[in-house]
């Protein structure tokens, strides 16, 4: 993109851009107006280009904040300052790149590696970016990432020169800690030390040398919906306008064939085979294909929000979201407030203390087939588990389908549409 160009015709195509992508009138005077005392400020200034430290600079003089750049941590800023910074920061995208991007400013200060182990964290990032979805790749990278600041905080100038006190000086800080989150701790170390053993970056495999946490994997019994409580939910989705039909078509995804909110916020339009009525599609999770039928209240439930309902989009994703630039949804979001929402209105009680999400609604499905007495490695196949132990967590939810696991029913979840 060339970021030479005068700046009233970098704001001409910004606000084009704006437009083209689907942005309301209103949203776009918005932009306009920032932009109009953007340029008043250039103008009176002398300056000719426009770039982030002058869009800083602007929000400095108008409003008497002082920010170190665009991107980075902003507690307390009042919402007018928030709202102009964003319209600059989608000015300098569009300057820098060409495209018109919803850009959200991180509320965390990005990991800044302490130099001395910049190489190995390095390797371990391009090891894990491929073979961790998202959120995996948090689990394991924020513990190792908390360990090598505790190591320079502690003087280890090289990564040789971990020994066996620092590791126990280490995971001493997470004394009171669930067995569960010191258990994921261990498990992204010995991730790390076994990668850098391997790739000659250190001697020793420390990962022997940490302790052992008896924890066992999906103790829990998984939180449950009641039937009634299901058709509930579902019956009080306004399906009669566009984010009540996307929001129903998810919600009978879950309900009917168990899909993960991963697998449903990447499920592409090219997933959805309308002559074979089936859903193929390769789970984020595990990289493994699934294919599961486009049950009848599906397919129509995904018609009348692909046809009624969904945003003219170039996204190739299914479900988009309903404000513009209607792109897919980010990976990491959970659509936790979207079913909250939808419970609130059915007068369903939220449980306290308790994250009642979509997964859960994957859980009450497991049960009702268990119920009907489907075969485990079949509750397995449906869900997408790796392997039947994973699906075996289920049998905690009703102890009676231990000794009724035979029949294959024709219909686990009858839902009344």
């Amino acid at each position: 993109m060339d970021t030479k160009k005068s700046i009233q015709q970098l704001v001409k195509e910004a606000l084009d851009g704006l437009k083209a992508q689907g942005y309301s009138p209103a949203m776009v005077r918005q932009y306009g107006a920032t932009y109009k005392n953007l340029l008043a400020y250039l103008s009176n200034n002398e300056i000719s280009e426009y770039s982030e430290t002058v869009g800083l600079e602007y929000l400095y003089l108008r409003f008497g904040f002082k920010l170190e750049g665009f991107f980075g941590t902003l507690p307390g800023t009042p919402r007018n300052i928030t709202t102009e910074l964003h319209h600059l920061m989608v000015l300098w995208h569009y300057q820098q790149y060409g495209t018109i991007e919803f850009i959200t400013r991180a509320r965390k200060t990005p990991f800044v590696c302490p130099g001395c182990f910049q190489k190995e964290y390095d390797a371990f990032l391009v090891y894990t970016k491929n073979k961790y979805t998202l959120l995996g790749l948090v689990a394991v990278l924020k513990p190792v990432q908390r360990f090598l600041v505790f190591l320079n905080g502690s003087r280890v100038l090289h990564i040789d020169d971990i020994n066996p006190s620092h590791l126990s000086t280490f995971i001493s800080m997470y004394i009171g800690n669930s067995p569960g989150h010191v258990a994921a701790i261990l498990r992204a170390l010995r991730t790390f030390f076994k990668y850098l053993h391997n790739e000659g970056h250190l001697g020793q495999e420390l990962g022997s040398l940490l302790p052992k946490v008896k924890y066992i994997r999906n103790a829990f019994i998984p939180p449950l919906w009641k039937k009634e409580h299901v058709l509930k939910l579902l019956k009080a989705v306004d399906r009669g306008n566009p984010i009540g039909k996307r929001d129903y078509a998810i919600l009978l995804l879950v309900v009917r064939l168990g899909l993960r909110v991963s697998d449903i916020r990447n499920l592409r339009l090219s997933s959805l085979d309308w002559n074979r009525k089936k859903i193929t599609l390769t789970q984020r999770k595990n990289k493994k294909t699934l294919e599961l039928p486009m049950l009848d209240d599906i397919a129509w439930a995904l018609i009348d929000y692909l046809k009624n309902g969904r945003p003219k989009t170039k996204s190739s994703t299914v479900f988009v979201h309903h404000r513009a630039p209607y792109g897919a949804f980010k990976d990491g979001n959970n659509m936790y407030q979207m079913l909250r929402a939808h419970m609130k209105f059915a007068g369903l009680e939220i449980p306290k203390n308790e994250r009642c999400g979509l997964h859960s609604l994957r859980s009450t499905l497991a049960r009702t087939m268990l119920e009907n007495g489907t075969p485990l490695p079949v509750i397995s196949e449906v869900l997408g588990h790796e392997s039947v132990q994973s699906a075996s967590a289920y049998l905690r939810i009703n102890i009676d389908a231990l000794q009724k696991c035979a029949l294959d029913p024709e219909e686990v979840f009858l839902c009344e549409t």
